[in-house]
């Protein structure tokens, strides 16, 4: 956990640090509303429960073709545990946060000011909360990381719609999500 960190944080700076123009990415915010299924550990009647996970991202950005930002997720997951011997199946809150960076590819090839097209690479590293008490399972804080892809299209100046494939470490032992959503930029 802590080497993907420090692959992250260098390649971040490494990117800020590289030279940039002024493009339609550069000081532009863009906010994402997405929706995603998580596998859970928990089989009920020899089927795997999915969830589904709503997260809600922030991205400034900060060179010509790189912005970078936090998210912020919420899930509702089957926690198991034992209460007062019996075991119990019990839907819990989990909290999903963590911070990303996305590499725009169109800005190094189209020179338009504002493409309706975007197509970038993406990195993410971060964590989740589970509100559960300490007889449950799952329960505390893990990590997740990931690296992707991702593709926006523009139906108006400001609002268009995008989804991104990752892979990575997920605590539900999922290696790759698929996530869509809705994108606003100003």
């Amino acid at each position: 956990m802590k080497k993907a960190l420090y692959i992250f944080i260098l390649s971040n700076l490494i990117v800020i640090c590289s030279y940039g123009q002024d493009s339609y990415i550069k000081h532009r915010w863009n906010f994402k509303a997405s929706y995603s299924r998580y596998n859970t550990n928990i089989r009920t009647y020899r089927e795997r429960i999915q969830v589904g996970n709503f997260r809600i991202e922030a991205n400034y950005g900060i060179r010509k073709f790189i912005e970078t930002g936090v998210y912020l997720g919420y899930s509702k997951i089957n926690s198991i545990g034992h209460r007062d011997s019996i075991l119990t199946l019990t839907e819990r809150p989990a909290i999903f946060y963590g911070i990303n960076c996305n590499l725009h590819l169109f800005p190094l090839f189209v020179k338009e000011d504002d493409f309706r097209f975007d197509l970038y690479l993406t990195g993410k590293y971060g964590g989740l909360t589970f509100t559960s008490p300490k007889s449950f399972y799952p329960g505390g804080t893990e990590s997740e990381y990931s690296l992707g892809v991702g593709g926006s299209f523009y139906l108006t100046k400001h609002l268009g719609v995008y989804g991104e494939y990752t892979y990575g470490k997920y605590f539900f032992k999922d290696n790759s999500k698929f996530r869509y959503g809705i994108t606003l930029k100003f």
